[in-house]
Formats: C-alpha cells, structure tokens, sequence
C-alpha cells in the first residue's frame, strides 16, 4: 500500500515547490547541526590536555558548572579546578560526600553530585584536573586591594594574630598537597570562602583560627591580590 505524505490541502504544483523548499532548507539545517556536533566533540577531545581524555563525570556532572578543562569562566563563585593539587581535590570530595564540609554552596550544589562518586571516580577526577594547565587572569579584572593583599598574604596582620597565608599556601600562591592553589583562582570564590571560615560555616580548625579576625575589606584586598597572580 503506497502512504501519501503530500499535503492533501495543496495543489500539485505547490506541492512540488515545497518539497522543493524543504529539501533546500534541510541541507544547511543538517550541515549546521553537524558542525555543532562537531565543535561539541572537539571540546570533549581536546578538553583532556596533558591529563588525557576526560573523565565520563566530567562532561555528566563538572562541566556545567566547572567547565570541561575546570577553568570556569562564567561563575563568579565557582573555583577553578585546573592546576588543583590532586590530594587537595580528592579530599574536598570526600568531604562533600560525607558531608563534613557544609559551606552554603556546597550543601547545594556538591553534596548531590558527590554521593554517586566512588573512591576510584574521586581519584580519577582529582587527577584530570590536577593534570590541567591553569590559565590565570582569563577575565582580564583587576580588583581594588591588590597592593594591600599582597602585604597580607606575604606579613599576614600581627595586630589581629592573622599569620601570613604565605606560610602554608608558598610565596606564589601554588600551594601543595592538602593545602590549594590560591594563585589565579576566583575572586568571588575566595572571598566567598573567607567568608565561610570566618563566620564557621566551613569548618576546617586551622582556617577557622586563622580567618577569625579578618575583616571584609582584609578578605577583600587578599582575593584581589590571588587573583591577580
């Protein structure tokens, strides 16, 4: 049995002209979507770096908001992953799934994807990341207070008993091991975290004792010197 897909409501002529129309429409259509296509599978094989290619939970779950590489450009208050310390990373996600770090954000946005995670996903992300080169200052915004962070972060705040962050995060800010990368991350993120040692919402004994008496403009000034580097 042959089936008619013409339009029963068109004459023959008009038939044919939309057919016409729609095989002409249908090629740049494809061709378009194709290239999408395309360009989305370029980022996800290029996206591995000296790490090699992607984690599975990268592209399901980091990249929304981390991005492939974890460079992150559109979040202010997400950190950047890329050039992370493996231990760092592999510990925070721990923590976030065991719920021991209870940062505001974290509870929503970390707490869930990490529940899934297994010890060898854990391992395995900390790695890729870790493995990516950092790419600093992508936004090109320079902070008020980089000249005052600085001081901090080298001398720390005798008068406040805040020690220099240089003690434990290196004089560049690269940090190592369980302590992070503070050079070149975000902004907003670290003033955001500051914030969460200060007040105890993030509980961590040693930052909690250190950012005790920081002031915002303190927190401020350090963010817009780490960021800067």
């Amino acid at each position: 049995m042959m089936t008619h897909l013409n339009n029963p409501g068109l004459p023959d002529n008009e038939q044919n002209g939309a057919t016409k129309q729609k095989r002409a429409m249908g090629k740049p259509v494809a061709l378009l979507i194709l290239s999408s296509l395309l360009a989305v599978a370029g980022q996800a094989s290029a996206a591995g770096g000296a790490g090699g290619p992607a984690p599975y939970r990268v592209s399901s779950d980091c990249m929304i908001c981390h991005g492939m590489t974890g460079h992150n450009t559109l979040y202010p208050i997400v950190p950047r992953l890329a050039g992370q310390h493996k231990g760092y990373l592999e510990l925070q996600l721990k923590q976030f799934k065991d719920r021991s770090r209870g940062d505001q954000n974290g509870e929503i946005y970390m707490w869930p994807v990490a529940q899934s995670l297994t010890a060898a996903e854990m391992k395995e992300l900390a790695s890729y990341f870790a493995a990516q080169k950092p790419v600093m200052q992508s936004s090109g915004i320079k902070h008020a207070g980089i000249k005052e962070g600085k001081v901090i972060f080298n001398q720390g705040v005798a008068a406040a008993q805040i020690p220099a962050c240089m003690e434990c995060h290196g004089s560049d800010g690269q940090g190592a091991g369980a302590f992070p990368r503070l050079a070149g991350q975000r902004y907003g993120y670290i003033v955001q975290q500051l914030t969460y040692f200060h007040n105890g919402t993030r509980v961590n004994s040693l930052m909690n004792q250190i950012a005790k008496n920081i002031t915002v403009a303190q927190m401020k000034d350090v963010a817009a010197y780490l960021s800067s580097l």
